[in-house]
């Protein structure tokens, strides 16, 4: 697997699904797009709205069929009183349109010039600059931590246990995408700090240059066991939500096995004795009660294995 852009979970939802659509052309945080002059308002802004003016004015029927079926119906109703004039009075009619058409047109020069200017890609890109980390901006071993942190989380909530509701849904939903953002975040400052190291040391190794950077490597060496340990604490918790998965299909399957019994004690009851039809069916259902046992187990297993990231999302 290759990583994904990660984004913080801070940010709101709508400006976090336009970012997340967008992911191949989010720049490097450090470098956001230009706020443009104007608000990217330029002649040729200033002669598109200049020419819908008239279009949003006498034929709002066009201007509003793009829109949804209210917005239809109101360009239609427009569109009637705009004609009715014309049909009753004929030339007087059309001046009489045009008179009180003209302050119309300026109103609807100025929203659709309000309206227009720079995508809202942009903005939101500025705005949220430092809310998101891109695989290109890590280095060494991060990329490798962070496609991990990623699958086991991928893991835990497309899992049939987490659907079926029987972890806590409502904590994976928001501690898990804090852990990955906070395990992005580091990974990102740790490689920003190594690719700082090799520009600073421009490639040296003599003794004074390896002892200087001795204290600077030790904190990045502590800080990326950490961040390993957090990321191990996730695939833990994957791995008891897939033993969880596998006991609840056991558990399904049995029951599926166990819909069927009666048609196999009545069979069984014309071949052999009723009572080793029912021992038949008995030990089916006894089965079906030790994998349940052991699905409430695993369950319990991998909530706690959830709960033990909490402490370390605050």
């Amino acid at each position: 697997m290759t990583p994904r852009v990660v984004l913080d979970p801070d940010i709101p939802e709508k400006a976090r699904a336009v970012l997340a659509a967008n992911t191949p052309l989010l720049p490097p945080p450090s470098a956001p797009p230009p706020r443009p002059r104007f608000g990217g308002r330029g002649p040729g802004t200033v002669a598109l709205a200049a020419c819908q003016a008239p279009i949003w004015v006498y034929l709002p029927v066009l201007a509003c069929w793009q829109y949804g079926k209210r917005a239809k119906i109101a360009g239609t109703v427009a569109e009637a009183l705009i004609i009715a004039p014309i049909a009753i009075w004929g030339f007087y009619g059309l001046a009489f349109n045009m008179l009180w058409g003209l302050p119309l047109q300026v109103i609807a020069f100025i929203t659709v010039l309000v309206r227009s200017g720079e995508p809202e890609l942009p903005k939101l890109i500025r705005r949220h600059k430092g809310g998101y980390v891109r695989p290109e901006e890590l280095n060494g071993p991060a990329p490798a931590l962070l496609d991990r942190a990623q699958a086991a989380v991928d893991g835990v909530t497309r899992s049939e246990v987490n659907r079926e509701g029987l972890l806590d849904e409502v904590r994976n939903t928001v501690t898990l995408p804090r852990q990955l953002w906070d395990i992005a975040e580091t990974l990102a400052e740790l490689s920003h700090l190594h690719a700082e190291q090799e520009q600073k040391t421009m490639g040296l190794t003599t003794p004074r240059v390896v002892e200087a950077l001795r204290p600077r490597r030790k904190a990045l060496n502590l800080a990326t066991e950490s961040v390993v340990k957090r990321v191990e604490a996730l695939e833990r918790y994957a791995a008891r939500t897939r033993a969880a998965d596998q006991a609840l299909l056991e558990l399904r399957a049995l029951q599926n096995l166990a819909e069927g019994g009666d048609a196999y004690r009545d069979l069984l009851a014309r071949t052999v004795r009723d009572d080793l039809a029912i021992a038949e069916i008995d030990d089916l259902t006894e089965r079906a009660r030790r994998i349940e046992e052991a699905l409430h187990d695993s369950v319990e297993q991998a909530r706690r294995a959830g709960l033990s990231l909490v402490p370390q999302a605050s």
